[in-house]
């Protein structure tokens, strides 16, 4: 994929859609970012795997901005499943575990989405490829990649001037009874958090603090790189529930408050979780906070430390989420609508 300064808003997202043609389905032990040193001017790059088997092509700028310029089915049938994710400074190569893979389809369809900074000098061309590395026979486990956080345009909202503020998202726990049935376990291998420059921590928890995954602090937005475990890996069953928690700092910000997005100057609070064995149609676990006084999240006021203190409160002690898991499908020649699961749910004290 090439880059040119195409756009002056503060950062774009370019898109290149591609289909396998394979003639049968693949299995890969890992892949590796080619030309990895242009990536000083890329936020993330994400490699969605298409839900709809139509013949789909597309190239050129997309992200929720760009909408209208990409064909419908493309954004909204292409940009769930994520099954490859690198931010700023990770690594770039990445192999999976021995005894699991990463099943390519033979008709599999993919989205390759690059999210490229303003720093890019005008009128100079970056290149970015993956490189995947096949597996010469299939292995015991399918490699799985699930999303946990909240939407990219989502209700999150960062008063101004304050040192810290927290905002938890949840993968609740009637998500994974819905998902990991007849007593599945998944192992969990690596993990990659995913925040943008006013983040300075990012917890992952099970079962409400009981047992802390990964704890990144600091956070570090030019250093986001996957997070690997050891075997035994960490597991997850039907009996738990996860809580993704972000920090932020909002101290030099004085005049307006952040709000959650796809720009750089946004905020997000992500996760990728990378395991085994892969459950079906569960590519998202995510939340989504649903304000009592949304009305007093916006920039039309003029900030006081008071103000924003107060609204900090607000948010920290909101306990009423909606819970999206769930993916999108193709069944019988017809595309059905999102098969998301949507629950309003109050958040207490896991048990």
């Amino acid at each position: 994929m090439d880059a040119q300064a195409l756009s002056t808003q503060s950062s774009f997202y370019l898109c290149h859609l591609h289909q396998l043609k394979n003639s049968k389905d693949l299995f890969l032990q890992g892949y590796n970012i080619i030309n990895g040193g242009n990536t000083g001017h890329v936020h993330h790059l994400l490699l969605y795997e298409c839900s709809i088997k139509d013949n789909l092509i597309y190239s050129g700028l997309c992200g929720i901005y760009n909408a209208r310029l990409m064909p419908s089915s493309v954004y909204r049938y292409c940009q769930t499943r994520i099954i490859i994710a690198w931010a700023r400074g990770g690594q770039l190569n990445y192999d999976y575990p021995t005894k699991t893979g990463l099943k390519m389809l033979s008709s599999t369809q993919l989205l390759f989405e690059v999210h490229f900074e303003p720093s890019i000098p005008r009128n100079h061309s970056i290149g970015i490829q993956l490189r995947f590395y096949p597996l010469n026979e299939k292995p015991q486990y399918e490699v799985g990649v699930l999303t946990l956080g909240t939407l990219a345009n989502s209700p999150l909202f960062l008063p101004p001037s304050l040192n810290t503020i927290s905002f938890p998202t949840y993968c609740f726990n009637d998500c994974l009874k819905s998902f990991l049935k007849n007593n599945l376990v998944i192992n969990i291998f690596s993990i990659l958090v995913h925040a943008h420059q006013r983040a300075t921590r990012i917890i992952l928890e099970k079962n409400n603090n009981f047992s802390r995954l990964i704890d990144q602090n600091p956070f570090k937005f030019h250093q986001q790189e996957m997070i690997y475990f050891h075997e035994p890996y960490p597991q997850i069953n039907s009996a738990n529930e996860l809580s993704l928690i972000c920090y932020y700092s909002t101290q030099n910000d004085h005049l307006k408050g952040i709000y959650g997005g796809y720009d750089s100057n946004n905020e997000m609070c992500q996760a990728f979780i990378y395991y085994y064995p892969k459950v079906e149609s569960f590519p998202l676990c995510l939340s989504l906070p649903v304000y009592k006084n949304k009305h007093l999240m916006n920039n039309k006021r003029n900030w006081t430390n008071k103000l924003s203190l107060y609204i900090k409160d607000e948010l920290e002690s909101n306990i009423d989420h909606l819970s999206l898991c769930g993916d999108n499908i193709y069944f019988n020649q017809k595309i059905k609508e999102k098969e998301t699961t949507i629950r309003l749910t109050i958040k207490r004290e896991f048990q």
